[in-house]
Order: C-alpha cells, then sequence, then structure tokens
C-alpha cells in the first residue's frame, strides 16, 4: 500500500489528468481490463464547485478522461446527498449535470439507486448494486474538518453510499464505529481526495476555504485518510474511526508515501468547536448520535426566511432577538444532553421527542425537520 501526494495548485482538466495518470502507474494500478468503474465524489448539499463544500466536477472530469484513455467503456458517477438535501438540484447547482451532459456519462442519484443485501456487524446493510459489481470503485473525498468526526475524508464519504433509512440508523449507532465497519464490508480501489481547496473549521459545510494545492492518492482508504490528516496538522491517533481502522487493521500506521513530501503541503487546519457550533448567538451542541442535516435543515430554513416576506413579521424578529440579544441552543440526536447554561432550547428531529417531551422542551419533529415545518413551529 502506498499514498502519493501531488502538488496541483488548481482545477485544470488537462493538467489535472497528466499528475492522475502519473500517479496511477506510480502506484501500480491496472486499469487496462477494468471495463466499469464508478467514481464517487462528494456532494452533500446543493453548492457550488468553488464552495469548497464539494468535490470539484474538475477533477472528476480529469479522472473521466484517464480512465477513458485506458478503455474504460462504461463510467459512472455516483452519490447519495445527505438526507434532506434537494437531490436533483444538488446536481445541478454542483456542475455535475453538466459535467455529465459534457463526457456523456451517466449521473446517479445512489439514494433511489438499486441495492443488494450485505452482512455487516449490525445484521444486513443494502448497498447500491452498481458499486458493488462495478470493476472499479473510486472514492473521491473533499478535503474538510468535521464538527462531529474531526475531519471527513475517505472513510466518512463512504457514507453517502447508504440507503436513506440506513443513514438515519448510522448516527443511531455512534457514527464513528459504523464507519469502521463499513470500511470493512466496501473498499474502494482507489482514494482520490481533493485537497486543492479544502475546508477548514465549521466543517463540513460552514467552514472556512483552505487552500492547500494538492491531491492526496492511495489505495486504502484508512492509509490515505492518515496522509490527509498529517496534512492537515491533525493527529490521525484523534480521529476515532481513523484510530480504530489502523488498530484492526484495516491500514497501516506509518504510510508509505511519494511523490511530495507532507512538510511540502502541510497547512494546519482550523478544527470545529468539539462543543458547539455557534453563529452569533445560536449555538448547535456537538452529538456524535446526530445526522448533521438536522442542523443543516434550520440553516436553510433561516436563511430562506430572509427572501420570505410572511416571515419578516413573524419568524425573524424572533429569531434575530435572540440569536442577538440572547441565546438560542439547538439540541439533535439519540441521547441528546441539555445545556447547562441559560437561554432558550428546542429539540430539533424526532430522535430528541423523549427528552423534549420529559423536560417540556419545544420540539421539532422530522428526519430532517424539512424547513417549512422549522418555521412554521418557530
Amino acid at each position: 500500500m502506498t499514498v502519493k501526494i501531488i502538488k496541483s495548485p488548481k482545477y485544470d482538466v488537462k493538467l489535472l489528468e497528466s499528475r492522475i495518470s502519473e500517479a496511477f502507474m506510480d502506484l501500480g494500478l491496472d486499469l487496462k481490463n477494468k471495463k466499469s468503474a464508478i467514481l464517487k465524489p462528494n456532494i452533500v448539499i446543493p453548492a457550488t464547485p468553488g464552495s469548497s463544500i464539494i468535490t470539484h466536477p474538475v477533477l472528476v472530469e480529469a479522472v473521466i478522461n484517464v480512465l477513458e484513455k485506458n478503455g474504460t467503456k462504461e463510467i459512472i458517477i455516483a452519490e447519495g446527498p445527505g438526507v434532506g438535501a434537494d437531490e436533483s438540484k444538488a446536481f445541478e447547482l454542483s456542475g455535475y449535470n453538466k459535467l455529465a451532459s459534457k463526457k456523456n456519462v451517466k449521473l446517479i442519484n445512489l439514494n433511489t439507486a438499486e441495492r443488494v443485501e450485505m452482512q455487516w456487524k449490525y445484521g444486513t446493510l443494502k448497498l447500491p448494486k452498481i458499486v458493488v459489481e462495478s470493476d472499479l470503485y473510486i472514492n473521491m473525498p473533499k478535503m474538510k474538518t468535521h464538527g462531529q468526526t474531526v475531519v471527513t475524508l475517505g472513510m466518512k464519504n463512504q457514507k453517502g453510499l447508504l440507503s436513506r433509512a440506513d443513514k438515519q440508523k448510522f448516527h443511531k449507532l455512534g457514527l464513528h464505529e459504523p464507519l469502521v465497519e463499513l470500511a470493512k464490508v466496501i473498499q474502494p480501489h482507489i482514494v482520490i481526495v481533493d485537497a486543492i481547496e479544502s475546508m477548514e473549521g465549521e466543517g463540513p459545510l460552514n467552514g472556512k476555504k483552505k487552500k492547500v494545492g494538492a491531491l492526496v492518492i492511495g489505495t486504502n482508504q484508512v492509509e490515505t485518510d492518515t496522509v490527509c490528516c498529517e496534512i492537515m496538522g491533525i493527529d490521525p491517533k484523534k480521529v476515532e474511526h481513523i484510530a480504530e481502522g489502523i488498530k484492526q487493521s484495516l491500514g497501516p500506521e506509518k504510510p508509505e508515501i511519494i511523490g511530495s513530501g507532507i512538510n511540502e503541503v502541510e497547512t494546519v487546519f482550523i478544527k470545529a468547536d468539539e462543543k458547539y457550533g455557534h453563529f452569533l448567538n445560536v449555538y448547535s451542541c456537538r452529538n456524535p448520535y446526530a445526522c448533521s442535516m438536522c442542523i443543516d435543515s434550520f440553516t436553510l430554513a433561516v436563511k430562506s426566511s430572509i427572501w420570505s416576506p410572511k416571515y419578516w413579521f413573524t419568524f425573524l424578529p424572533k429569531f434575530t432577538y435572540y440569536a442577538v440579544l440572547k441565546h438560542l441552543y439547538i439540541i439533535q440526536g439519540k441521547y441528546a444532553e441539555i445545556p447547562d447554561t441559560k437561554g432558550k432550547v428546542i429539540c430539533l428531529g424526532d430522535c430528541t421527542k423523549e427528552i423534549a417531551d420529559k423536560k417540556h422542551l419545544m420540539h421539532i419533529r422530522g428526519c430532517p425537520p424539512d424547513s417549512r415545518t422549522i418555521l412554521e413551529s418557530l
């Protein structure tokens, strides 16, 4: 197993195509007999290519070109956006509809794809048939920090393979351990991490753009994630799912690196706050059993209220009052705890129904709640 770090200062198709092709040869990858390939980027919500939220489509285009030159006939871009996300809008805004049309390749929503049942630690798991049966599965995450898992890289990006129901169950299991178990069930043949423009701070959606100017390519997702952490200035032993993956021999503790050295591209990332994500005086309590789509729905509701006159004299004044003059705490996920502090507490999502009833707190239903439900409830 080996990982190659490639300096890549910009999203240029020809430049990336050349460097990826060279990396595949250096890693000893034989693509000649690969008739089908699945490219799995990170497109968790509707976001533009320059947002640093999603894997940039130019990188995916470069990989398609490399595969075509090596004779791969059936190439599919496949992703399952986050629970509650507008999937059609996600593919449109991200530029992937345009890319699929340009390259005449299929773009498949994994949330609705045909599935095959597989066994894992927790019983059965339904994974996309096209991914399981493909000759080549390429995992293409974006390098980002994450409020619940410290980082989101190759192992975390596999969560997009899950059905909606399995995604919802995933968080109730605790997130870190299921990521390791998922890595045992299905492993990509290649991992290509988009670290040209990354995200630090309140990732995976609300952080700040971080320029790294690199690609990280490997054949083992635990090993590749370990190298990425070192580039980010984050101790991989402090990332629970990566540390456990190493402990269970899913990847080496000391990766073998070729190409550029870590010191040539290393840039220290600001991590997400371990206790809260917040904007002004609105705090989202961290919980490893919570799905990020709950708080994302809340954020979307606030943004949509700005453009809707219906809420200008109802929701917005109340929200502004708490956001600026008071404190608003949003809890979510199974095993949520009430913060020991003064302020209004909102229990968000179906997982918090029991604690909301017990503590007589405001509850907003849904898994995740949609924007309209949130606005109407408030």
